[in-house]
């Protein structure tokens, strides 16, 4: 969550008011679940990409890396992991902006506000016109 968090505030600050910052922190929270169920597949891609050996995935290697122990396996492991990410990533996001685009572009046009129509007067004075009299200029509603 550390580096997700980092990266969601990166892409808010640069892309400024073109951003809705509550929904990319709403689509974090709900990609965190996701993201954590996916570190398996992605450490058995690393491994299947670099051609490494089988990480047995055992309590035991939890509890060493919990406690600071990890043998030179689990850091490659979390190597092979994050080159699994690296590789998939982009492929899992082409996806993503494929289904979702045609999902935001559907839901902004449902739920941008109507523009006013030229047909309807904002209000019952629209047509109004100056008229010279012998005093001055007198203001004159053709349409009430």
């Amino acid at each position: 969550m550390g580096v997700t968090v980092f990266l969601r505030g990166l892409a808010i600050a640069l892309l400024g008011s073109r951003c809705h910052a509550p929904s990319v922190m709403l689509a974090n929270f709900i990609s965190a679940p996701i993201e954590l169920s996916l570190v398996v597949p992605f450490l058995r891609l690393g491994e299947v990409i670099t051609g490494g050996s089988h990480f047995p995935l055992t309590t035991n290697a939890l509890k060493k890396v919990l406690t600071g122990k990890a043998s030179h396996e689990v850091l490659l492991s979390i190597l092979h992991a994050l080159l699994g990410w690296v590789v998939a990533s982009p492929f899992i996001l082409a996806v993503l902006y494929v289904i979702l685009l045609p999902c935001s572009k559907f839901l902004v046009h449902k739920f941008a506000p109507l523009p006013s129509s030229p047909k309807k007067p904002l209000s019952p004075f629209t047509d109004v016109r100056l008229k010279k009299t012998g005093a001055g200029w007198m203001i004159v509603n053709l349409k009430m």
